[in-house]
C-alpha cells in the first residue's frame, strides 16, 4: 500500500514540475543578466570631469576646505597639438570652452587668454612662462594667478587631452588630469584641422601659447 501511495505522490510530481515551469513558478532561481550601461564619453563630460578632478587636487594642494580657491585668478589658455605646439583646432578650442564653464559655473574667477603670443611653452621641461606684456598681467597679479594650459594628442579612434593648472609665480604644478574621448565622423572633423589626416589640409588655428623650443 505505501509502494502505490509513493508512486503515485511521484507520478504527480512529475507531472506537475513541466506545469509549474511553464507558469514561471521557478523563475527566482534563474540568474537575472544585468545590463551595465555605460554612459557615452563626451566632450562636456570629458570636461566636467578633468574640472572636478583637478578642483579638488587644488583644493587639496593650496590647503583650502573646499573650493573654489578664492584670491586666484584661473587664466585658461587655447589647448593646443601636443605633437606641434604651433597649431590647435575647433575641437580643442571647444575643450577650452567646456573647462573654462565648469571653473566658473563652480565660482572661480576666469581670465581668457585668446589674443598674441603672450604665453610661453618650454616642450620639455613642460612649462608655462609668462611674458613680461603688462596686457597679459599686472606684476602684482602673477603671485596669485593660476594658469590652465591643455595639450592633446590625437589617433585615429580617440582624442587625449591633458590639462595642467600651473602658479603663474612658479611654475609649479599644482594639479593633473587627463580623458580621452572616442571620435565620431562629427568630432574627427572638427579635429582634423590641426591634425591634417583624412586628406584634410593642415590650417592650423594660432593658438594663445607660443613656443620656446631647447
Amino acid at each position: 500500500m505505501l509502494q502505490i501511495i509513493i508512486r503515485t505522490v511521484t507520478m504527480l510530481v512529475c507531472l506537475l514540475l513541466p506545469m509549474a515551469a511553464s507558469a514561471g513558478m521557478f523563475d527566482f532561481m534563474k540568474e537575472e543578466k544585468k545590463v551595465v550601461v555605460v554612459p557615452a564619453v563626451t566632450l562636456p563630460s570629458a570636461a566636467f570631469k578633468m574640472g572636478a578632478m583637478l578642483d579638488a587636487q587644488l583644493v587639496e594642494r593650496l590647503n583650502l576646505l573646499e573650493g573654489p580657491a578664492k584670491g586666484y585668478t584661473l587664466i585658461v589658455t587655447t589647448p593646443v597639438d601636443l605633437n606641434n605646439l604651433e597649431l590647435s583646432s575647433p575641437l580643442a578650442r571647444q575643450m577650452g570652452e567646456e573647462l573654462a564653464l565648469w571653473f566658473v559655473q563652480s565660482g572661480y574667477k576666469v581670465q581668457e587668454i585668446r589674443k598674441g603670443r603672450t604665453v610661453l611653452f618650454e616642450p620639455q621641461e613642460g612649462e608655462l612662462l609668462l611674458t613680461r606684456r603688462q596686457t597679459l598681467l599686472g606684476n602684482e597679479n602673477v603671485r596669485s594667478s593660476i594658469i590652465m594650459v591643455t595639450t592633446y594628442t590625437q589617433s585615429r579612434k580617440s582624442i587625449r587631452f591633458n590639462t595642467r593648472l600651473l602658479h603663474a609665480g612658479s611654475n609649479e604644478v599644482l594639479a593633473m588630469s587627463s580623458q580621452t574621448i572616442p571620435l565620431n565622423s562629427e568630432m574627427r572633423t572638427l579635429a582634423a584641422s590641426s591634425s591634417g589626416k583624412s586628406g584634410v589640409p593642415v590650417t592650423g588655428i594660432m593658438p594663445s601659447v607660443g613656443t620656446r623650443l631647447p
